[in-house]
């Protein structure tokens, strides 16, 4: 890729993203600093870590994020993504003027390169993107932008025939068709059987070792290998499933885990 991308990660580079080239598929990943280390909460149902927030109703999620592994641990990184979490909250506009101008460039790219262009932009992050509105965008660093086109919508609205996809912790949100949302697991059941009652997925990360097979069935759905690929609509995943995960991470994390959101297969 040889457009340059302000806020979105190459599909080439990103280590999940590359997962989905055998489905001939370019995924652009928004990386935002998470839980609350950049002074704004990105993830509503996780506990703060500056805080140290232990409420039963939230997951603790934050404490082993894994924005955390690989390069997300170099400072330069984790710097990286803070400037653009603050960006996202200080000036809303701005960073939404960019996120378009990325997505268009990530389009023509991909295209041109024969793969399907396709967008996950709460990698570490569970904001509402459905209701995040674009308004008084007009010029860029000299990228012109079509008012009468973007104006008072949202991403989705804006790119219509653009796939969309993401985990939340949310079970209650209410995504556009071309916005595909699976719900992660994290050990509230209520919450569990909500996302299934609203027809979601639900992503469950099981203690199942590396290598080994995923149950074929738990609580009675289907479950698909979601290590296979990072692509999270129907049509890789079917329709009120069980996304399953292996555990990725220390013995003594997946000891202190068991009893929240790892589950035994």
């Amino acid at each position: 890729m040889n457009k340059k991308l302000q806020l979105l990660s190459n599909p080439m580079v990103n280590l999940k993203a590359k997962k989905n080239l055998a489905l001939n598929v370019h995924s652009y990943f928004l990386s935002l600093a998470p839980s609350d280390i950049s002074g704004h909460n990105v993830c509503p149902m996780a506990n703060k870590i500056s805080q140290g927030e232990d409420k039963s109703y939230k997951s603790h999620c934050s404490s082993v994020c894994v924005a955390y592994n690989g390069m997300g641990s170099y400072p330069n990184v984790i710097k990286a993504r803070i400037r653009k979490t603050k960006l996202f909250f200080d000036d809303r506009q701005r960073f939404m003027a960019l996120l378009i101008s990325d997505i268009e460039k990530a389009i023509i790219a991909s295209k041109e390169a024969g793969y399907i262009p396709t967008f996950r932009l709460n990698a570490y992050s569970d904001i509402r993107w459905e209701l995040m509105r674009v308004n008084d965008v007009e010029n860029l660093n000299g990228y012109r932008f079509d008012i009468d086109r973007y104006n008072g919508k949202n991403i989705f609205e804006i790119f219509p025939n653009i796939t969309f996809y993401d985990y939340t912790k949310l079970s209650n949100r209410k995504p556009p068709s071309n916005y595909h949302l699976t719900v992660s697991y994290f050990g509230n059941e209520l919450e569990h059987q909500r996302a299934l009652n609203n027809g979601f997925n639900v992503a469950m990360v099981f203690d199942t070792p590396k290598g080994e097979a995923l149950p074929e069935f738990y609580d009675g759905k289907k479950v698909v290998d979601g290590d296979k690929t990072d692509l999270r609509t129907p049509e890789n995943d079917g329709i009120n499933s069980i996304v399953g995960l292996r555990f990725k991470g220390s013995k003594a994390n997946k000891s202190a885990l068991l009893d929240s959101f790892v589950v035994r297969a």
